[in-house]
């Protein structure tokens, strides 16, 4: 692990570097459209919801790569717990540390746990940038339908 910790350190600064300068740019262009088009809300909704959705994809598929690339270019040591020692299987463990998810049937080893770790947190923090993005489109839209608070919850009676 102490060979490739440094190795690990960098490539952990660069990929939340990079993913996060890809996230930003997708959500720019994302709202310059939505601000540009006269649409409907639900289109403009919709439209968001799946440019979030592609950044967040091409993020884990950023790591996927990098981490099988560190494997099989670099001689980090391999994911433990994959059937099929194949692309997709770094892909699922991506996404499953991205999301924080982390259901444990896959692992690193060595140098690879740091950049994992450093994963969790970029991914926490770009989920709650798009969670951010989101919730002050949603009030816009709520704007121009002319809702200015959403009514107050009560019980329904029986």
């Amino acid at each position: 692990m102490e060979e490739h910790i440094t190795t690990a350190i960098i490539i952990s600064i660069v990929l939340v570097f990079l993913t996060s300068a890809i996230f930003y740019e997708i959500l720019c262009i994302t709202l310059r459209i939505i601000s540009k088009h006269n649409l409907r809300t639900r289109p403009l909704m919709f439209f968001l919801v799946a440019a979030i959705f592609s950044a967040h994809t091409v993020a884990i598929w950023i790591y996927g790569f990098v981490y099988w690339t560190m494997v099989h270019s670099y001689g980090f040591e391999p994911l433990s717990g994959i059937a099929h020692d194949n692309f997709f299987g770094y892909i699922y463990f991506s996404a499953a540390t991205y999301s924080s998810l982390g259901i444990g049937d896959v692992f690193p080893h060595g140098a690879m746990q740091f950049i994992t770790g450093v994963q969790v947190l970029n991914g926490l923090m770009l989920i709650g940038w798009s969670v951010m993005v989101t919730y002050f489109s949603v009030q816009k839209l709520w704007d121009i339908h002319g809702i200015t608070s959403l009514p107050p919850m009560t019980k329904k009676k029986k």
